[in-house]
């Protein structure tokens, strides 16, 4: 009888554990949730165009959550790629600022931000950007080397990635002999080989024929899913929403309610 009380007072206990647990689980997930890693705040963006003043973005504010795939959209000129360029702080804007996983940025000098460039953010390019002397694995290692990175991790890390994009068997082939949907996912892989906690996309699939835009888009989605890789994506087309959490619509600077 003892030892049967003492069972049920175990069981007990570890039922105790488990809703524990739980509720931990569930605390952690909300958490992750609402984890804020870009905060876009009151952005400015003027341009000068002889003696016209492009008011490109006019006090745009957006967050975005950890391992959101978020489109920013909207039609020509509404401001799409100078928000990017905003976010991925590749440019400063006039006034408002831009938090990315707790850093203000505004307050970092022009050669902090390119070291939190090199180390946090991951940026793929509608023109490739490919460097076409190098290889498909230098050009993914090149900004590994910069690091840092000991030849055996960079060159490991560059054959690793490589090969979850599906190009495992054209480490030494150059972009010259490679197709524009290969040639995007080198530059893909460039973007993801130092695991950046945000992955931003200015227009990808703008060379590439829909199949391979597809082919495109099902990649971004799998390191979306899979490894809860933050994407902000540049895009005018409307079928690639579907690939995303939630769109951003610009017009003219603005955000579009």
């Amino acid at each position: 009888m003892e030892n049967e009380r003492e069972n049920e007072r175990e069981n007990e206990r570890e039922n105790e554990r488990e809703n524990e647990r739980e509720n931990e689980r569930e605390n952690e997930s909300k958490i992750q949730k609402n984890d804020i890693i870009i905060e876009g705040m009151d952005i400015v963006r003027t341009f000068r165009m002889g003696e016209v003043q492009v008011r490109a973005l006019r006090g745009v504010s957006v967050n975005i959550r950890r391992g959101e795939f978020v489109a920013i959209m909207g039609p020509s000129g509404s401001g799409k790629t100078t928000l990017l360029n905003q976010l991925g702080i590749l440019d400063t804007p006039n006034s408002g600022k831009v938090v990315i996983d707790g850093t203000d940025t505004s307050t970092l000098p022009e050669k902090e931000k390119g070291k939190f460039r090199l180390h946090n953010l991951g940026y793929v390019f509608q023109d490739y950007a490919l460097l076409p002397e190098l290889s498909a694995a230098e050009n993914v290692y090149l900004s590994l080397m910069m690091q840092g990175k000991s030849k055996a991790e960079y060159e490991s890390a560059a054959a690793e990635i490589l090969t979850a994009v599906g190009l495992g068997d054209r480490l030494a082939q150059l972009p010259s002999k490679m197709s524009g949907g290969q040639q995007q996912r080198v530059s893909i892989a460039r973007a993801l080989a130092h695991s950046p906690i945000i992955l931003f996309a200015d227009e990808p699939c703008a060379n590439l024929d829909s199949e391979t835009s597809k082919e495109v888009l099902d990649l971004f989605k799998k390191f979306n899913t899979e490894y809860g890789q933050t994407i902000v994506m540049v895009t005018h087309e409307e079928w690639h929403a579907a690939y995303t959490d939630r769109v951003i619509k610009l017009k003219d600077g603005m955000l579009e309610q």
